[in-house]
């Protein structure tokens, strides 16, 4: 399936890692549910699609190059859930 485009947190230079959560530099909340607005890592492990909402008007997006592609995401192997 072709996925649309869309600002992803792959792109944005103010997408930072610390812990177990991924977070904005900026102070934006990327997660809409309730809790600080930060994502869990093991999206980003599992190579999932990091495409949220707030980001795709955001005025402070910082695109640092293209998109990365599927088959380059994440760090686990298909069909595991460990961490």
């Amino acid at each position: 399936m072709k996925e649309s485009k869309k600002r992803t947190l792959y792109e944005c230079s103010h997408a930072r890692v610390r812990g177990e959560t991924i977070y904005c530099d900026q102070g934006h909340q990327i997660c809409l549910r309730p809790g600080n607005g930060h994502v869990d890592i093991m999206r980003l492990a599992r190579g999932a699609r990091l495409a949220f909402q707030p980001c795709q008007n955001c005025l402070d997006f910082d695109c640092m190059g293209p998109p990365v592609p599927p088959e380059e995401r994440g760090w686990q192997e298909k069909g595991t859930n460990g961490r």
